[in-house]
Protein backbone atom coordinates (compact mmCIF):
# COMPACT_ATOMS: atom_id res chain seq x y z
CA UNK A 1 0.00 0.00 0.00
CA UNK A 2 1.38 3.34 -1.08
CA UNK A 3 1.77 5.95 1.52
CA UNK A 4 -1.04 8.70 -0.29
CA UNK A 5 -3.24 5.52 0.07
CA UNK A 6 -2.54 4.86 3.68
CA UNK A 7 -2.96 8.58 4.69
CA UNK A 8 -6.04 9.01 2.70
CA UNK A 9 -7.59 5.90 4.79
CA UNK A 10 -6.21 7.43 7.96
CA UNK A 11 -7.71 10.53 7.21
CA UNK A 12 -11.30 8.99 6.04
CA UNK A 13 -11.64 7.16 8.75
CA UNK A 14 -11.14 9.95 11.06
CA UNK A 15 -13.33 11.84 8.94
CA UNK A 16 -16.00 9.58 9.27
CA UNK A 17 -16.29 9.39 12.77
CA UNK A 18 -16.27 13.31 12.97
CA UNK A 19 -19.19 13.13 10.35
CA UNK A 20 -20.90 10.62 12.69
CA UNK A 21 -20.19 13.08 15.75
CA UNK A 22 -21.71 15.90 13.58
CA UNK A 23 -24.96 13.66 12.43
CA UNK A 24 -25.93 13.48 16.11
CA UNK A 25 -24.86 17.01 17.16
CA UNK A 26 -27.06 17.78 14.42
CA UNK A 27 -30.14 15.71 15.21
CA UNK A 28 -29.92 16.10 19.22
CA UNK A 29 -29.62 20.14 17.73
CA UNK A 30 -33.15 19.81 15.99
CA UNK A 31 -32.38 19.38 12.63
CA UNK A 32 -33.60 16.29 10.43
CA UNK A 33 -31.80 13.64 8.61
CA UNK A 34 -32.12 15.00 5.31
CA UNK A 35 -31.13 18.74 6.85
CA UNK A 36 -27.75 17.21 8.63
CA UNK A 37 -27.07 15.69 4.77
CA UNK A 38 -27.58 19.04 3.14
CA UNK A 39 -25.77 20.83 5.70
CA UNK A 40 -22.99 18.46 5.36
CA UNK A 41 -23.06 18.61 1.15
CA UNK A 42 -23.00 22.41 1.66
CA UNK A 43 -20.28 22.80 4.39
CA UNK A 44 -17.86 20.48 4.15
CA UNK A 45 -16.02 21.21 7.37
CA UNK A 46 -16.18 20.00 10.26
CA UNK A 47 -15.75 23.27 12.14
CA UNK A 48 -18.27 25.19 10.20
CA UNK A 49 -20.94 22.55 10.44
CA UNK A 50 -20.25 21.94 14.41
CA UNK A 51 -20.20 26.14 14.65
CA UNK A 52 -23.36 26.55 13.17
CA UNK A 53 -25.39 23.53 15.21
CA UNK A 54 -23.92 24.44 18.15
CA UNK A 55 -25.19 28.76 17.56
CA UNK A 56 -28.30 27.54 16.56
CA UNK A 57 -28.92 24.81 18.99
CA UNK A 58 -27.62 26.95 22.02
CA UNK A 59 -30.82 29.83 20.61
CA UNK A 60 -28.48 31.85 18.07
CA UNK A 61 -29.82 33.64 15.18
CA UNK A 62 -29.25 30.83 12.07
CA UNK A 63 -27.98 34.47 10.23
CA UNK A 64 -25.35 34.58 12.29
CA UNK A 65 -24.49 31.14 13.10
CA UNK A 66 -24.52 31.38 9.26
CA UNK A 67 -22.02 33.96 8.94
CA UNK A 68 -19.61 32.35 11.62
CA UNK A 69 -19.86 29.22 9.55
CA UNK A 70 -18.70 31.05 6.46
CA UNK A 71 -16.47 32.59 7.90
CA UNK A 72 -14.41 29.49 9.29
CA UNK A 73 -14.41 27.57 6.10
CA UNK A 74 -13.36 30.44 4.44
CA UNK A 75 -9.74 29.75 5.16
CA UNK A 76 -10.20 26.46 2.52
CA UNK A 77 -9.89 29.15 0.01
CA UNK A 78 -6.36 29.53 1.02
CA UNK A 79 -5.69 26.09 0.55
CA UNK A 80 -7.43 26.20 -2.65
CA UNK A 81 -4.81 28.22 -4.25
CA UNK A 82 -2.23 26.36 -2.46
CA UNK A 83 -2.94 23.27 -4.10
CA UNK A 84 -4.55 25.16 -7.65
CA UNK A 85 -1.19 24.19 -9.30
CA UNK A 86 -0.92 21.13 -7.79
CA UNK A 87 -4.34 19.57 -8.96
CA UNK A 88 -4.41 21.20 -12.26
CA UNK A 89 -7.86 21.53 -12.59
CA UNK A 90 -9.65 23.76 -14.79
CA UNK A 91 -13.17 25.21 -15.82
CA UNK A 92 -16.61 23.94 -13.90
CA UNK A 93 -14.57 21.44 -12.81
CA UNK A 94 -12.54 23.26 -10.25
CA UNK A 95 -16.28 23.99 -8.44
CA UNK A 96 -16.15 20.09 -7.99
CA UNK A 97 -13.11 19.86 -6.79
CA UNK A 98 -13.10 22.63 -4.40
CA UNK A 99 -15.67 20.61 -2.58
CA UNK A 100 -12.59 18.21 -1.27
CA UNK A 101 -10.10 20.85 -0.20
CA UNK A 102 -9.78 20.51 3.46
CA UNK A 103 -7.23 20.58 5.52
CA UNK A 104 -7.01 16.83 5.93
CA UNK A 105 -7.46 16.60 2.36
CA UNK A 106 -4.72 19.12 1.45
CA UNK A 107 -2.16 18.06 4.45
CA UNK A 108 -2.13 14.63 2.44
CA UNK A 109 -1.71 16.35 -0.69
CA UNK A 110 1.32 18.05 0.27
CA UNK A 111 2.69 15.75 2.03
CA UNK A 112 3.23 13.13 -0.84
CA UNK A 113 6.71 13.33 -2.07
CA UNK A 114 5.72 13.84 -6.14
CA UNK A 115 3.05 15.77 -7.64
CA UNK A 116 2.00 12.48 -9.48
CA UNK A 117 1.13 8.73 -8.75
CA UNK A 118 3.77 6.20 -10.51
CA UNK A 119 3.27 5.57 -14.17
CA UNK A 120 0.72 3.01 -14.28
CA UNK A 121 -1.04 3.90 -11.59
CA UNK A 122 -4.15 5.92 -11.43
CA UNK A 123 -4.25 9.10 -9.26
Amino acid sequence: MNTATRDGLGVGVAVGLSGAAFGAAAVTAGLDVAQSCVLSLLAFTGASQFALVGAVSGGGDLLAASAGALLLGGRNTLYGLRLADLLKVRGGRRLVAAQGVIDETTAVALAQPTPRPPAGRSP
